[in-house]
């Protein structure tokens, strides 16, 4: 997937088998401006192929979760009594 700098969904592309289904989510959400945050929340009622959308969503806030600022506070709370 594409998106923006604040998680606005700009295109996606899918290659392989089941490809037709796991596209859907993707021409959803940007069609109707769905943002990746929404599609990152999505519950699946049961693990399907589509959780892999989900899970590619969840990368787009990997850099900011497990980045410079978090580790210098987790390190902050760590140092606390």
């Amino acid at each position: 997937m594409i998106t923006s700098g604040h998680g606005r969904i700009l295109g996606a592309g899918i290659v392989g088998a089941g490809a037709g289904e796991l596209i859907q989510t993707w021409v959803l959400a940007i069609g109707q401006r769905i943002g990746i945050g929404a599609v990152a929340k999505m519950i699946a009622p049961y693990p399907t192929r589509g959780e892999a959308n989900k899970r590619a969503a969840g990368e787009f806030f990997a850099p900011k979760l497990f980045g410079k600022s978090t580790r210098r506070l987790v390190r902050l709370l760590a140092g606390l009594p």
